[in-house]
């Protein structure tokens, strides 16, 4: 349940300026990530929040799902971003596999330093025979019609990718391997949940 979207101009323009702000305090310890610039840009919660739950909205498999849990929670409570970050992910960094809180997640791609031809070519594994995990971005759930009964969807995030984004159930596992060219992977990512403090 992974759903991808166009980040339009106005949001990435936004995006692109809460990347600039020198302003911001560091979030390393509460991520999994292996990268040295990671930022809380919660503060911006509130201009992105519209537009990201306008995407749950058109992704059908995403709002049939919140509609199964509306019968857990018969209030119908709204979703609302209870965390929004930043990563600067740098040659060599890597986040490990890991999931996120929440009931959805959602990542931002605004700078991508790299294409995926160009990683093929310079990763330590290039002569590997599974040579194609090189700054890719990997989802992972249990099947057991697969070896080993975990399953694993890759997707090519390269250049080609800048200013789209991607939403996903926050229980989904995942990666990011690392890249092996110079530049900065740029991304905002956040989690949505349950907004209790709505009156009813």
């Amino acid at each position: 349940m992974i759903y991808k979207f166009n980040i339009d101009n106005e949001i990435y323009d936004k995006l692109i300026n809460y990347s600039n702000d020198v302003s911001l305090l560091t979030y390393n310890k509460l991520l999994a990530g292996n990268i040295e610039n990671e930022y809380d840009i919660f503060k911006y919660a509130n201009e992105i929040e519209p537009f990201i739950l306008q995407q749950v909205k058109k992704a059908k498999p995403l709002f049939e799902y919140l509609d199964k849990l509306y019968i857990l929670h018969p209030k119908a409570l709204p979703l609302t971003i209870n965390s929004l970050w930043l990563n600067r992910q740098k040659k060599y960094e890597f986040n490990p596999i890991h999931l996120h809180s929440g009931i959805f997640s959602f990542i931002f791609f605004l700078k991508i330093p790299f294409t995926s031809g160009e990683q093929s070519q310079v990763s330590p594994g290039k002569n590997s025979n599974n040579n194609d995990r090189a700054g890719k971005l990997c989802f992972y759930y249990l099947d057991n019609e697969e070896r080993g009964g975990i399953g694993e969807k890759v997707l090519d995030v390269d250049k080609t990718w800048e200013r789209t984004g991607l939403i996903f159930k926050s229980d989904l596992k995942h990666a990011v391997y690392p890249f092996f060219t110079e530049g900065e992977r740029i991304t905002v990512s956040g989690n949505l949940l349950f907004n209790t403090n709505v009156k009813q």
